[in-house]
């Protein structure tokens, strides 16, 4: 079995120049993230996805950027979540320094 390991400091996402940088409608959007029509425009809703960009009159589209940006910060939250799993649990220690408690004495 290989092991995959990632790396700690996720590099960000390159800036794509203006000549990369293009609108997208709806259902490339939808193709792209992989989420369905409803859950796009919740999330739009609820601030937790891109807007889309106002073109003219009922026209709009997304920043292609943007969405890419997006899955990215979805896959960098799932390597958080995975590495705080991961960690050990932090011991508490007492005033006396120890973490251990202490015993009864019988009276």
């Amino acid at each position: 079995m290989t092991q995959v390991t990632f790396p700690s400091n996720p590099e960000p996402p390159a800036i794509p120049t203006l000549n990369e940088e293009r609108f997208i409608r709806l259902a490339e959007v939808l193709a792209t993230c992989g989420k369905s029509r409803s859950s796009v425009y919740e999330g739009i809703k609820d601030g937790t996805f891109p807007a889309p960009v106002k073109l003219k009159g009922r026209s709009s589209a997304w920043l292609k950027s943007e969405i890419l940006y997006w899955m990215q910060a979805c896959v960098a939250a799932r390597h958080l979540v995975t590495v705080a799993k991961q960690a050990p649990p932090m011991q508490t220690v007492g005033a006396t320094g120890s973490n251990r408690r202490a015993k009864r004495q019988p009276a």
